[in-house]
Parts: C-alpha cells; structure tokens; sequence
C-alpha cells in the first residue's frame, strides 16, 4: 500500500481546514489557482508542535517510515524524552511527486520564505523524501496527454515554474528538478514527442544546462533552446506578473 496517499489527503485537508495553516494557504492562493491547487494536491505538512495531527490519521511509524518524521531526544531535568519532529519544518506547503503512472513516489516540500529570508538560515526552496529524481521528470503524469496533442514539451528547471505554467495554460511542460537532464528523463519525455524546447533559468546555469541537453541529445530530437524576456529569471517569476498569451519565446 502507497501510504504517501494517504499523507496527501490528510495534507490536503489540513490546508483547506486547519487554522494554523493560515500562512500557507494564502501563499498558495497568491500564487496558483484552486484548480491548479487541486491539480497539483497542495497540502499542509504541519510543523513540530502539530505533528500528532497527522500521526493520528497516517500513523506515526508509516511517517517515520516515509522519512516524514524523525525522532529526537531531549533532555528535559534529569531525563530524557523522545519528541518527533517533521522532515518539512521549514517546507510545510506539500505536493506529491508522481512517476509517469500516477503513482506517489516522494513527497515535495516548498518552503514559502523568501529568497533573502531561506539564504539567511540557509535551507534550500525545495525537500523532498528520498527517491531517484534523475529517473523521473515532475509533472509529466499531468502533461503527457497535452504533450502528445501538441507533440510538443517545454521542459522547465523547478516544480513551482512547471505548476505555474500549467496553471496559467502551458499544459504540455515538466520539470527536470535541476538544470541538468540526465538520460533517463531524456527517454522518458521522447516517448511522447520529439520535440523538446529547453525553458530553463534564464541565467548562466540554466544557459549552460539546456546547450548541453543540445549538445548530447540533439541527434536524437529536434530540441531548442527557449530565452524568456530580460528582467524574469524563471518561467514561474515571469508567469506571477503575466499571461502565456503575452510570452514572447526567443527559441535559439
């Protein structure tokens, strides 16, 4: 039994339902439609002192067994005690990472601090339960029928530039995790189109990722590589202030 399942569903309802999901909520509300929520199955992963909230529903050695949760002893007077404490402290808004079945094989955490905000403590933007990302591309459950109809896939660097995308009409895209496309990803994407146009970070990583994708796998699909306009350093940022009828792709 896939017990990630059943963490989505109560996380799902802890962010429509739980007061002290509140901040979490808003930032997605900001950021993505209630379609695009539900799409995606954003949750509420909550923090320390709300924990049993979700053991009591998912359990707590399936959440310790889902690296979720981890024990840690503190010394309280003249014993020690053990306190769990969540994986996704600082990651609380959630969202499943499917393979190309369907099936949840991690969790994702996003954490809703601002750049400046994360760098000061030093956490990164996204966690997530461990699994093979290079074998896997996010979102392609959701895409794989656009990407079919338009033979066409845009191929973005994070998870939130590939939610915003879909979000806002851009249905045939996914997200390599990372500004490298390992072989793996490269198969699984051309079984549905041999058309790829590479939308990474618009900055020297996301340059030098998509002209090696070029560089590797240009023989064996027809890819290019996208430029967003001067000023956004992400389809995700760029996408916050406008609409996809007005992106304007420089395909090189």
């Amino acid at each position: 039994m896939n017990y990630f399942n059943d963490v989505i569903a109560c996380c799902r309802d802890l962010i429509i339902n739980f007061p002290d999901a509140k901040s979490v909520a808003e930032y997605a509300d900001k950021r993505l439609s209630k379609v695009g929520q539900e799409r995606f199955s954003f949750g509420y992963f909550p923090s320390h002192k709300n924990l049993q909230t979700l053991a009591a529903v998912v359990g707590e050695e399936r959440l310790l067994q889902l690296e979720l949760i981890h024990d840690r002893i503190i010394q309280d007077g003249v014993s020690n005690r053990k306190v769990l404490h969540s994986s996704l402290e600082k990651h609380n808004l959630i969202m499943p990472y499917r393979d190309v079945y369907g099936n949840i094989i991690a969790i994702v955490g996003r954490t809703i601090l601002s750049d400046e905000q994360r760098k000061s403590i030093d956490i990164p933007k996204y966690k997530n339960t461990s699994f093979l990302k290079g074998n896997h591309l996010f979102g392609l459950f959701e895409a794989k029928n656009a990407i079919i109809q338009n033979n066409l896939v845009f191929v973005v660097e994070g998870q939130f530039d590939c939610i915003t995308a879909s979000d806002k009409g851009l249905t045939n895209v996914v997200a390599l995790g990372s500004s490298s496309m390992t072989f793996e990803q490269f198969a699984l994407a051309t079984r549905y189109t041999n058309n790829l146009v590479m939308l990474l970070d618009n900055d020297e990583a996301g340059k030098t990722g998509a002209e090696r994708v070029i560089k590797l796998y240009g023989k064996y699909a027809n890819i290019k590589r996208a430029v967003l306009p001067n000023g956004y350093k992400d389809i995700d940022e760029y996408l916050s202030d406008n609409s996809i009828d007005s992106l304007g792709l420089i395909l090189k």
